[in-house]
């Protein structure tokens, strides 16, 4: 049983759990008529939260008082909505740090303020499946709390929900990982002289990679820089069959490598290359690349 510590709104309350530590406490109604010393039956309760949800420790308490209760419910619908449409759980530090930021994109859009993101367009491009549920997020607002938030709006939103599907590593981790993705996107644009067909199942299968990809430089996960090649041949047949596109891949762990910082083993360039050859193969509006036909 949780008890209560102070009552929030009808569905949040600041409980204490069996081990004495003040927790936040979500779930329909579960606060309506309640007061302090009151107990809660834990399965009652949809979310708990302790204090050291990230990015909102030690913040919990005045952040959710300090927030209306509809915003809170239009997030818990908006979450629900991105599972369905995802396929997959978020972390439940999305419920707040999502709130949160709806609260305040709210105030903005009625104070006729607007932030710039100028990753709107990539983070669209990147994470198609997150933009397209905050494009939906977006609408829903407006509708609930009369507003018109700009469009700029989806790609925030979209962040805090990739943030989710990554166990809450930070938005500014996710964020990097977009502008990773971009640059090496950009490269084999270059490169090729080429404009990628995005619906192409080569495109996708890049995109996945590029995903992982990302996540191991910023997570400084490259394990295999320091460790001898050991798909030596399979490395000499992309490079006599694949002489662009290796190059190519080269190209991208260098500038990789000198921006963020990390090492990019022969590994990860192979892997790359063959992505890239699929690509480039299977793309509309082909040219010459620079070191010869492909």
């Amino acid at each position: 049983m949780l008890q209560v510590a102070k009552v929030l709104n009808n569905n949040i309350a600041v409980v204490v759990d069996a081990r004495g530590s003040d927790c936040i406490a979500m779930g329909r109604g579960i606060a309506f008529g309640r007061k302090r010393g009151d107990l809660i039956d834990e399965n009652s309760v949809e979310r708990l939260f302790t204090q050291h949800v990230a990015e909102l420790s030690g913040k919990l308490g005045q952040l959710v008082s300090s927030i209306p209760e509809e915003y809170f419910e239009a997030t818990r619908a908006i979450v629900e909505h991105a599972k369905l449409r995802l396929g997959r759980n978020l972390d439940d530090g999305v419920y707040l740090a999502l709130t949160d930021h709806i609260h305040f994109a709210v105030k903005r859009a009625l104070a006729g303020q607007a932030l710039d993101n100028r990753l709107n367009y990539e983070i669209g491009m990147v994470y198609p499946d997150e933009f397209e549920c905050a494009q939906t997020a977006i609408s829903f607002i407006d509708r609930t709390f009369h507003v018109t938030l700009p469009q700029e709006e989806a790609g925030f939103i979209a962040m805090h929900l990739v943030n989710a599907e990554m166990g809450g590593m930070g938005i500014q981790t996710a964020t990097t990982m977009a502008k990773i993705i971009r640059g090496a996107l950009d490269i084999v644009k270059e490169y090729f002289d080429i404009d990628l067909d995005e619906a192409t199942i080569a495109y996708y299968r890049f995109m996945v990679h590029l995903k992982f990809f990302a996540q191991r430089v910023v997570m400084s996960d490259m394990s295999d820089a320091a460790t001898e090649f050991r798909d030596r041949q399979l490395q000499i047949t992309a490079m006599q069959q694949y002489p662009d596109a290796y190059e190519c891949a080269k190209e991208i762990a260098s500038r990789t490598a000198r921006s963020y910082g990390c090492p990019v083993p022969e590994d990860e360039c192979l892997y790359l290359a063959l992505h890239i050859e699929r690509v480039v193969h299977g793309s509309p509006r082909q040219h010459a690349g620079r070191g010869g036909d492909v």
